[in-house]
């Protein structure tokens, strides 16, 4: 958790003097958006990475920054399928397609794209 008055105590800068340095690179860094991360259990607001970044530059090293990273690595998709397509069709083609998705027994579009394209390999290997 980050402690920014703890940060400020340890390299010995007031409030104004951590608002005028980020100010300088962030323009909508203010008094009120201090305020805001000098509380993060009430507001949760924390400053980026690369604000701490700036704040060491500026001041050095000390407790309270954020240790975590900002941004968590993606996890990787482990669904059985997938891939995703989308697109989309005018109403006439929507209104012909649906009709078809109903005839064809297909519960969703995706069922009755798969039908479709099953169908399709089956006759391109015949061929």
């Amino acid at each position: 958790m980050t402690d920014y008055p703890a940060y400020r105590t340890h390299v010995g800068i007031g409030n104004l003097d951590m608002t005028a340095a980020l100010s300088t690179v962030f323009p909508k860094y203010n008094k009120v958006v201090a305020v805001s991360i000098n509380h993060p259990d009430t507001h949760g607001v924390c400053l980026l990475p690369e604000a701490e970044q700036i704040l060491v530059k500026t001041f050095g090293e000390g407790p309270g920054l954020n240790s975590i990273p900002y941004f968590k690595k993606r996890r990787t998709d482990k669904r059985r399928k997938s891939h995703r397509i989308t697109f989309r069709m005018d109403d006439e083609m929507h209104t012909k397609a649906e009709v078809l998705r109903e005839a064809a027994g297909a519960f969703s579009w995706q069922e009755l794209f798969e039908i479709m394209l099953k169908e399709a390999y089956r006759r391109w290997e015949e061929e």
